[in-house]
């Protein structure tokens, strides 16, 4: 089920989509690191310091993977 971003139209007085919103669990930059004790994380890898994200989080940058 996709899940839309929507803005409120005041002249046509009723919510618009203006776009898809992507989970980071379906990004395909959504990546396994592994730290030197070889735990494992779930990071972003479109930032460049590949901050740890929860697999339910989203941005505007996401693109969706292959499924």
């Amino acid at each position: 089920m996709n899940e839309w971003i929507v803005r409120f139209d005041k002249e046509q007085g009723e919510d618009v989509a203006v776009g898809e919103l992507i989970r980071c669990k379906d990004s395909k930059w959504y990546k396994t690191n592994y730290s030197w004790n070889g735990k494992e994380h779930r990071v972003c890898v479109i930032e460049p310091y590949e901050p740890v994200r929860k697999a339910d989080d989203f941005c505007s940058r996401a693109e969706r993977g292959e499924e």
